[in-house]
Order: C-alpha cells, then sequence, then structure tokens
C-alpha cells in the first residue's frame, strides 16, 4: 500500500494534502495508457494541496505495479 503520508505538493512542496477523487456522481477521472494492451484503464486519485491550492493526480500503489507488469510484458513481447 502505498504511503500517503510520503506525497507532497509537486508545486510548492508543501505536504497539508486532502485526498480524494475528481468527478461528479461517482465518475471519476481515469488513466489509460497508450502502448499498452488494456481492456480497462485504473481510476486515478487526487489531491489538493492546502497550502497552494495545486491539484493533482496520481495512481495508487497497487495499479502503478499492475501497470510496470503488463508495461514489461508488453515490453517482451515486441
Amino acid at each position: 500500500m502505498q504511503d500517503i503520508s510520503k506525497l507532497c505538493c509537486v508545486a510548492c512542496g508543501g505536504e497539508n494534502l486532502c485526498f480524494g477523487y475528481l468527478g461528479i456522481g461517482g465518475v471519476s477521472n481515469v488513466f489509460i495508457p497508450s502502448g499498452v494492451f488494456s481492456v480497462s484503464g485504473s481510476k486515478t486519485r487526487s489531491f489538493v494541496c492546502l497550502n497552494c491550492g495545486y491539484v493533482s493526480q496520481y495512481l495508487p500503489e497497487s495499479k502503478l505495479e499492475r501497470l510496470r507488469s503488463r508495461f514489461k510484458q508488453e515490453v517482451e513481447k515486441a
């Protein structure tokens, strides 16, 4: 599991972050990698920096590991 306490704002370096999801009515942003076969994408998590207001997205560690594995498989096939 990703240790979100280690994440910081890429804009100001602040550590006062509020985590959540972007979207309305349960519709969230989904990352769909190009060049990697995937039936569906990965739902991203979001945060806003309470210091400067910067909003960003990231993939949770479990989704990132799955993407790394799939990407490696696709590269090995080529």
